[in-house]
């Protein structure tokens, strides 16, 4: 008898458990920031202003663009304190083209020197990656006061994360 009663408060508990579920109800989908079509990590070479020459003789870097916590038009261009040292802050002028700017003499966090972004663009499918594939391309023009007058060129390609892909 004591076997059957186990057995019956068994089932019991395993039904009701099955009937109550952890749905968090509503819509699950956290979405996303507002800045998430400008968001991720590229191979970003930075050019003379002629835009062919490789500034001080550079090579790709990685760079990542995040959004800002203000979760606005606002997001960051961060080369993780390498080669060029250039983490600031711009703003996305044109959602729908992806296009984007700094403000004039924005501030440089790394070097403690201002910068101003302008030109940027994020165009869809646009390049291909160190291995072939098709990704995203970025550009964008940046002159710093440690160099003032000089607009610098930076160009690349979004990473796929493909061992193909990483920096040479």
């Amino acid at each position: 008898m004591k076997v059957l009663n186990i057995k019956t408060l068994l089932l019991i508990l395993s039904i009701s458990s099955s009937l109550v579920s952890c749905d968090e109800g509503g819509n699950p989908d956290a979405g996303g920031t507002k800045t998430k079509n400008f968001a991720g990590d590229w191979h970003i070479i930075a050019l003379e202003p002629d835009g062919e020459t490789p500034a001080y003789g550079g090579d790709y870097n990685l760079f990542s663009t995040y959004n800002a916590s203000s979760n606005d038009e606002n997001f960051w261009i961060d080369d993780h304190d390498s080669w060029m040292e250039i983490k600031t802050k711009v703003q996305a002028t044109d959602f729908k083209n992806l296009t984007f700017s700094g403000q004039p003499d924005s501030d440089e966090l790394y070097t403690g020197e201002t910068v101003t972004v302008t030109n940027g663009k994020i165009m869809k499918a646009a390049a291909h990656s160190f291995g072939g594939h098709v990704v995203d391309s970025i550009y964008f023009e940046a002159e710093f006061s440690w160099d003032p007058g000089i607009v610098y060129k930076f160009a690349g390609h979004k990473r796929t994360g493909f061992l193909e892909d990483e920096l040479p």
